[in-house]
């Protein structure tokens, strides 16, 4: 029997079994290459953890300077191996800059350009590349690569993974079925816990039922709601700040690196390599860790955010981030608050911290460790709180688009690096360290890393001078500024290597137009190179292969991906809630 969907195909109540029993240890028969071709990578190519969290700048880690103890498992990992110290994404916001880290192309090629796009399929992802080198390929947890009004994927070889379990924002999903299984005790709660990423708190019937809720749910969730949440929403001094009703064991957390570690497990004894991509989806708003991560950390000893120098400096838009719909102007001047917002948030990254550990310690004891690379990073940043300001998209201050980049395990060396990197370059490096290169690569627009992490090649030839950040135009340049338009007469200048706090924005210093004007002709340079790079849907076919006619007949891969469920009319694989409830 063909199980390329091994957990798809799973019924919500036997995967959870399986999760519950620890999981068996017997991968699915391969797939993709012959069995002497798997045993000759065995041993040699090493399989790749690659977690991704969401909504975390750089600076709230222990080891980029936080100040805060929330991430010892992490602050080991980045002694271990290397700690990339200006790593940005490319784009920051949850899809179009996940969809950047799959397909290692700017938003206005792959066009993912906000939230809710559904990614085509029209561009190889890396887990297509590595799956047909020979990859095991899993993903758990978010992707955001569908309409978060719809019901979750429950298969995503549409990008290349041959199983996964997806977990998104809104939580109704794999996750609501595992606590029904294994947790009845919580399922009310669980329920009254859906969608509060919104900004829609309370029952929410119209949205429930379309992401694929049961009208028997949405009853209960309905009942469940003003019981269980609406006094801790009422509680606190800002409605998107409060303490989960859940215990650890039960947080989607926890039950996303327990479908991670099961797929670890199932290919331990396998002779292919494994990728298995660990996603997150705290800890991101609401901030809502359980206890005892909610009470972990005293609010008194939170460091300070740094002060909202634009509402003297400009540009005066930036108001609009403090009255968005997380209505952030409830608190943004009250320090108390802000402090205690910090310690929450410190708490769902402690929880995080911990499960990372999990599955570290699962990789030492097991063996594993020596011929594996983990991978640590996030979508974006989180401004916690500095300048005034919360989340991501409009600020790109330090907080909001510096993102950790922590690469540990057997063959990677320890250091730390301050060259400018981006997560376009994510896809390249996962392909150098499994092996892949020449014309099996579709046309990518970043470089990899892997030189500076070990014995890989190409560390010479990096030259990166800068790097520009989308959705609003920013460049960051390698020695040491930062320019940001906003629009035409508004914008932010800072020079990072004097102004770490970016509080003195230069923009209309006349002193510094020379400045400004080169580092706006480099920002033009910078936002056409996607534009040069070769696109794959583009490319011509001839005998099976297809080619770059724009550079001397270069051959490619011809990938033949299946179409996105979510971009064509038919049925699609998606998840179902149970109308038994």
């Amino acid at each position: 029997m063909q199980r390329r969907h091994f957990l798809q195909s799973l019924s919500g109540a036997c995967l959870l079994a399986r999760l519950a029993r620890g999981a068996g240890k017997t991968p699915p028969p391969k797939t993709t290459l012959d069995a002497a071709k798997e045993k000759t990578m065995a041993g040699t190519t090493p399989n790749i953890v690659f977690f991704l969290a969401d909504q975390l700048g750089a600076r709230a880690l222990g080891c980029y300077g936080s100040g805060v103890n929330s991430t010892p498992n992490l602050d080991r990992l980045a002694r271990e191996g290397v700690r990339f110290d200006r790593y940005y994404a490319t784009a920051p916001v949850c899809a179009p800059n996940r969809a950047t880290i799959l397909t290692g192309r700017s938003p206005e090629i792959h066009g993912v350009t906000t939230n809710n796009y559904a990614l085509q399929s029209d561009n190889p992802t890396y887990a297509h590349v590595l799956r047909r080198r020979g990859y095991r390929t899993g993903g758990f947890g978010k992707f955001h690569q569908t309409p978060m009004l719809w019901p979750v994927p429950t298969s995503l070889d549409f990008l290349g993974f041959d199983e996964a379990v997806v977990s998104e924002d809104p939580k109704w999903g794999p996750w609501i079925d595992w606590v029904h299984e294994k947790y009845p005790e919580h399922y009310a709660a669980a329920l009254a816990m859906t969608n509060g990423h919104s900004g829609r708190q309370g029952p929410y019937a119209r949205g429930d039922l379309m992401q694929g809720a049961s009208q028997a749910q949405v009853d209960r969730k309905a009942k469940t709601y003003p019981r269980v949440m609406q006094p801790r929403i009422d509680a606190s001094p800002w409605s998107r700040m409060y303490p989960s009703p859940l215990p650890p064991e039960v947080h989607d957390t926890t039950f996303i690196t327990e479908c991670g570690l099961d797929f670890i497990r199932r290919s331990e004894e396998g002779s292919a390599p494994f990728f298995c991509h660990i996603s997150y989806v705290d800890p991101h708003d609401p901030y809502d860790p359980p206890e005892p991560y909610a009470s972990m950390f005293n609010p008194d000893d939170m460091p300070d955010a740094l002060p909202a120098e634009w509402e003297e400096q400009g540009p005066a838009l930036l108001r609009s981030n403090q009255t968005s719909y997380l209505k952030f102007d409830t608190i943004a001047h009250n320090p108390a608050a802000v402090r205690k917002f910090r310690a929450l948030y410190h708490g769902s990254l402690k929880l995080i911290d911990d499960q990372v550990g999990r599955v570290i310690d699962h990789l030492k004891t097991t063996g594993l460790w020596e011929n594996t690379i983990v991978v640590f990073s996030t979508d974006h940043g989180e401004m916690l709180g500095d300048h005034g300001m919360i989340a991501k998209a409009l600020p790109h201050y330090d907080l909001g688009i510096r993102c950790p980049l922590i690469v540990a395990g057997g063959p990677v060396r320890a250091g730390a690096e301050d060259r400018l990197s981006c997560s376009l370059d994510l896809f390249p490096t996962f392909c150098e360290w499994a092996g892949i290169g020449g014309e099996a690569l579709p046309p990518l627009e970043g470089k990899s890393f892997a030189g500076f992490c070990g014995d890989w090649a190409g560390k010479e030839s990096w030259n990166e001078v800068a790097v520009s950040i989308s959705n609003i135009d920013t460049i960051i340049a390698a020695e040491g500024w930062r320019l940001t338009q906003y629009g035409p007469g508004q914008g932010q200048l800072f020079n990072l290597e004097e102004d770490p706090g970016e509080q003195h924005n230069l923009h209309e210093d006349p002193e510094h137009l020379p400045k400004k004007a080169e580092l706006l002709e480099r920002l033009v340079a910078l936002r056409a190179r996607p534009r040069l790079v070769g696109q794959y849907r583009n490319l011509g076919v001839q005998d099976g292969r297809k080619y770059d006619t724009g550079r001397r007949m270069e051959p490619c891969v011809l990938y033949d991906n299946p179409p996105s469920p979510w971009t064509v009319e038919g049925p699609r694989p998606e998840w179902k809630g149970d109308s038994r409830t």
